[in-house]
């Protein structure tokens, strides 16, 4: 996927891209770091750690994007000291240059941050390594409907481009394929709120929660694995 990208300052200052062949940004424009919070670690992990009386999760995140989440999740798990083994899948990983004007540690409490934006960027993919005693990380770049795991996870951040941009990301039959891969008690979350979405993930066996969603946004999706 060879698309040109160009830089978005989005309202709380936090870099973005934009893909004007699929009319997508990578982030809300109301905010990148906003959105990614209040969405994926809020709602999603912790969530999920307030209902599991658990020290440590698997997360699976779909995709890696400009890398985010994971670094928010890498921050977050060094501040709550709970220890998160983390699975990014990304088919069309961004370059270096790409990657380097993000600098999204700037936004970060610094006394939980322990390796900035820069070098976490650096990490090689398909290998998992351990970037402090509560993090543990692999970054694999495949799709979602070729990922084969072995494993089981607590939380997947489900966070693909739009469905009016990719409505194939969105298809009923993977959210069956995120069912099958929680853990009983598992948590999917997303930004997206589509009723057709709703519907695949009911379908599959979740519990679906309409949720306020990010600013800028009404509404967003929390899916429990029960």
């Amino acid at each position: 996927m060879d698309y040109t990208k160009r830089i978005i300052i989005t309202e709380d200052g936090s870099i973005t891209y934009r893909i004007d062949d699929l009319k997508e940004n990578y982030h809300s424009l109301y905010g990148a770091v906003t959105e990614s919070y209040f969405v994926y670690l809020n709602e999603g992990l912790n969530y999920w750690f307030q209902k599991r009386n658990r020290y440590e999760c698997n997360i699976l995140e779909l995709g890696y994007g400009t890398g985010l989440m994971a670094y928010m999740s890498f921050v977050e798990s060094n501040k709550i000291r709970k220890s998160i083994d983390y699975t990014s899948l990304e088919p069309f990983p961004m370059t270096t240059e790409e990657t380097k004007i993000l600098k999204y540690d700037k936004f970060f409490d610094s006394s939980y941050i322990s390796m900035n934006f820069k070098k976490f960027s650096s990490i090689i993919w398909e290998q998992a390594q351990d970037l402090s005693p509560y993090f543990r990380i692999v970054k694999k770049q495949t799709c979602f409907e070729n990922f084969k795991s072995q494993n089981y996870f607590d939380i997947i951040f489900y966070d693909a481009f739009g469905y009016n941009a990719q409505p194939e990301l969105w298809e009923p039959h993977l959210m069956r394929k995120c069912f099958e891969l929680l853990n009983p008690g598992g948590v999917w979350v997303s930004y997206c709120a589509k009723g057709s979405v709703r519907r695949g993930l009911k379908k599959a066996g979740f519990k679906v929660f309409r949720l306020p969603g990010p600013p800028g946004k009404r509404e967003m999706l929390r899916a429990v694995k029960e």
